[in-house]
């Protein structure tokens, strides 16, 4: 099985990011007649993504701008679930579809911080289409290293230096990490893990092995 993460390595959140807070902004400019630079410091200065997700900061913001919490709701349902597959990167569905004509297995793996954002993740795989080309998918508000997973005999791809380490020190050895260029944040971290874990920028440069050539690797480590 291939346990894959979902955002910044299949899925570009931080554009998403950006989109919904610039169209956050350009709404509440629109309503308020304020200016839509300062509106964007305000939101940018203010919103957490490890407390707030996108809704709790609508529901922030309508009563900040004494705006119709709906108006700014449609903003997000627009952009996440709508146009959510403007979001996946250009290399996800032919990767995804290489390991299904490979006859392998593949399960999206992704981790929100707490359960308010179960609701919102929810919305992003819809919205991505992803799910049709995977077999599972699993999301958790526990880490990915601390489940009830086979880690010695399956496969992960992640783009999170802290669960590439969690993983490997859970038994994981087929792990590869991704950095997407403009992952600025991932990319500034190092894994301290052996430097023998394949790092790459894109997916198309994962090598999709069959089951009984990933069985007889891993036994060799």
């Amino acid at each position: 099985m291939y346990y894959i993460d979902f955002d910044n390595t299949l899925y570009e959140t931080g554009k998403l990011t950006k989109d919904v807070i610039f169209g956050l902004a350009q709404k509440i400019s629109e309503q308020t007649n304020l200016d839509i630079h300062q509106v964007l410091e305000d939101i940018k200065s203010s919103f957490n993504s490890s407390t707030d997700n996108f809704f709790t900061l609508a529901k922030k913001l309508s009563l900040k701008y004494n705006i119709d919490y709906s108006l700014l709701n449609s903003i997000l349902i627009e952009i996440i679930l709508v146009n959510g597959k403007n979001y996946v990167f250009d290399d996800t569905i032919n990767f995804l579809k290489k390991i299904r004509s490979s006859n392998e297995k593949s399960a999206i793996l992704t981790f929100v911080a707490n359960s308010q954002n179960l609701s919102q993740q929810s919305l992003k795989l819809t919205g991505s289409g992803i799910q049709e080309y995977v077999d599972e998918v699993y999301v958790t508000t526990r880490y990915k290293y601390k489940l009830e997973i086979d880690y010695k005999n399956n496969i992960f791809i992640d783009d999170n230096p802290q669960d590439l380490e969690g993983l490997y020190n859970s038994g994981a050895r087929r792990l590869f990490r991704i950095k997407r260029p403009n992952n600025e944040k991932r990319n500034s971290k190092t894994l301290n893990i052996p430097e023998t874990i394949p790092t790459f920028t894109s997916l198309n440069s994962i090598i999709i092995q069959k089951k009984d050539d990933v069985s007889k690797e891993i036994c060799q480590i």
